[in-house]
């Protein structure tokens, strides 16, 4: 059997969309059988690097794509990582600031943003389960270390406000409670990957289901699109499988020969 490299995003692909974060028996038994069989597995997602590690545990795959693209991991070490464009970054975050829209920044990979006032506090709703904001009215982006990630309290119709926005790859918290400015080129990742195994790209799989895999769908050679995926993805897609709660990796898996 020719050994393919595939790479799963997680949420809604990986996890259950009805009980968000559960992942199904089938999905961890095609999993293993996919390593068994020799298949180099890995994640591929937008989640920060230590949020991605805690899933990576949990799931037992030790390969991934993380910080969208923009963070590479085998054998669970790192061997690369780069921030977001800083000068896109700062000009995003000073816009905001510009304008009085909440604006929070993650310089490092946990759980804690800063922000120069309330007015993040004041608009973005509750948030506390997902992480910290620090208020310093000191703060001053210039010398902090680079920008990972950035958090605008704007609502997903209200992007327009911020133009230096549309020039990036963004996510939406919670019940549209605010945006996640954010790295968006998982392939990025994966070819890096691709170069540092020395494999050929063409054996590369995905399997997606949002926003931020139209990228790595535009890309990739071949792509399945989960059942539960957005119309623009299965579109692009080679394959669409059934719902990630309806067995849709397993059933992939095994439709191409890939497991028994």
């Amino acid at each position: 059997m020719h050994k393919k490299l595939i790479f799963f995003d997680i949420d809604g692909t990986l996890t259950s969309v009805k009980e968000p974060g559960k992942i199904l028996d089938s999905t961890k038994e095609a999993l293993s059988k996919l390593q068994e069989n020799g298949h180099f597995v890995a994640l591929a997602t937008g989640r920060a690097k230590f949020r991605a590690q805690q899933f990576q545990n949990e799931i037992g795959i030790k390969n991934m794509v993380c910080e969208g693209g923009n963070c590479i991991i085998i054998d669970h070490q790192e061997l690369s990582y780069e921030p977001l464009d800083q000068s896109l970054a700062k000009s995003i975050y000073y816009e905001a600031i510009e304008k009085g829209i909440g604006v929070a920044v993650s310089t490092s990979d946990d759980r804690i943003r800063y922000t120069p006032n309330n007015n993040f506090l004041d608009q973005a709703g509750d948030f506390q389960s997902f992480m910290e904001v620090v208020v310093d009215k000191n703060y001053q982006i210039e010398h902090q270390p680079p920008i990972r990630r950035l958090f605008v309290s704007l609502k997903r119709d209200e992007k327009d406000y911020m133009k230096s926005i549309e020039k990036i790859g963004v996510m939406h918290y919670g019940d549209d409670q605010f945006i996640i400015v954010e790295p968006d080129d998982k392939f990025k990742g994966i070819r890096k990957i691709c170069k540092y195994l020395n494999k050929d790209i063409n054996d590369v799989i995905v399997f997606g289901d949002g926003l931020n895999d139209r990228k790595m769908f535009q890309e990739a050679p071949f792509k399945i699109a989960m059942g539960n995926a957005i119309p623009e993805l299965k579109k692009m897609a080679d394959y669409v499988t059934a719902d990630s709660d309806a067995d849709g990796i397993y059933k992939a898996c095994k439709h191409f020969g890939w497991i028994s």
